[in-house]
């Protein structure tokens, strides 16, 4: 039987299931509720963590590289790094990251993050204006933002966040996100009537929605730099 790697109990008064990103089987629970009873629950949900489990497993050996830093992804599509020289970080048709080769080692994670923010800040803000004249949303004003758990937020004040690891993701996802947030200016939830509206404009949601979670790992990238 696969058994949780963590039980968190607090004053909650019923049991979760969930299985993260790295495959840690977590497990919430009220604090008096006896080994017993979560032991069964577990047990009960094996076939529902076994199929989370393939799922988060082959998302890793698939993306093994790009999580220890040796590829990375812009649009969708991975990159590896090349020392060269150059003054600035650039890409090219070879699907490469080039950046100066005089670089220290241990500052080039930061220099390519700050990359990525300086290429999401103009990419981000350029597609979020030509889908906002197409579907008759507007937004006041978009930052980029480096969350830790989402892809975006939007608030009352028509403020839209956009994570800048929103661009690692492929073009028809970064018009989903862009779309999702724009479409909480009309509805602050995600009821049934916000994921019409979202449908309405991307007849695929449901498909997308699937997608954006093979990506969720991106979202623990960069954290420590």
């Amino acid at each position: 039987m696969i058994t949780p790697d963590y039980i968190e109990r607090s004053n909650r008064k019923t049991l979760s299931l969930s299985v993260l990103k790295d495959g840690s089987v977590v497990v919430k629970a009220p604090i008096r509720m006896r080994d017993e009873v979560i032991s069964r629950f577990v047990e009960d949900k094996q076939e529902w963590i076994k199929s989370k489990l393939f799922i988060v497993n082959k998302t890793i050996n698939k993306y093994e590289d790009v999580v220890g830093y040796k590829s990375f992804l812009l649009y969708g599509n991975k990159y590896t790094l090349l020392a060269s020289d150059v003054k600035r970080i650039e890409t090219n048709d070879k699907f490469q990251i080039v950046f100066p080769q005089k670089t220290e080692p241990d500052k080039i994670l930061k220099l390519i993050k700050s990359w990525y923010k300086k290429v999401a800040k103009q990419v981000l803000q350029d597609r979020l204006t030509y889908i906002e004249s197409r579907i008759k949303l507007k937004s006041m004003i978009m930052k980029i933002g480096d969350s830790k758990g989402r892809w975006g937020s939007c608030n009352s004040k028509g403020v839209i966040n956009l994570n800048f690891r929103v661009i690692m993701l492929p073009p028809e996802i970064i018009d989903y996100v862009i779309v999702h947030e724009l479409c909480h200016l009309v509805e602050m939830n995600h009821s049934k009537n916000f994921w019409k509206l979202v449908e309405s404009f991307l007849p695929n949601v449901d498909s997308l929605k699937a997608s954006i979670k093979e990506y969720s790992f991106l979202l623990s990238l960069f954290n420590e730099v």
